[in-house]
């Protein structure tokens, strides 16, 4: 009786390790398909598509193993919050939330070494899209 407990504790512990591990893969992928669709998006809206860098992201994150949940343009940036479902019971989905926008010119190296020297900033240089992120679980 004592080794039929043994096996089916192993077999519980073997279990919510497969489970913490598919969470945690999970929650690596739902950060992932978020900073995608966001910097997608703010690139998007960078060259002037106003009318449909959520609808990409959507695609973005479709094509990655995710959805998203929410998709906000503020500005010139994009803010998104992306899902992946997980094959654990009681934990049917991981989020992850992504923002997106371009770089203010006066935090490049170049443009402080160019205000250092006197030259004028941001001249002919474009912002690109720049990810922060923010882990939702």
């Amino acid at each position: 009786m004592a080794g039929v407990a043994l096996v089916c504790a192993a077999a519980l512990l073997l279990g919510l390790i497969a489970a913490g591990g598919n969470i945690v893969l999970r929650r690596g992928q739902a950060r992932t398909v978020a900073d995608l669709a966001a910097v997608g998006a703010a690139q998007a809206l960078w060259y002037g598509e106003t009318e449909t860098p959520c609808v990409l992201a959507g695609h973005i994150a479709s094509a990655n193993g995710g959805a998203i949940e929410s998709c906000m343009v503020d500005g010139d940036d994009v803010q998104v919050r992306a899902r992946v479902a997980t094959q654990v019971p009681f934990v049917r989905h991981v989020t992850a939330q992504a923002r997106a926008g371009p770089r203010p010119c006066a935090a490049t190296e170049a443009v402080q070494h160019a205000q250092a020297t006197g030259h004028s900033a941001c001249t002919g240089a474009r912002p690109r899209p720049i990810r922060v992120m923010q882990l939702v679980f």
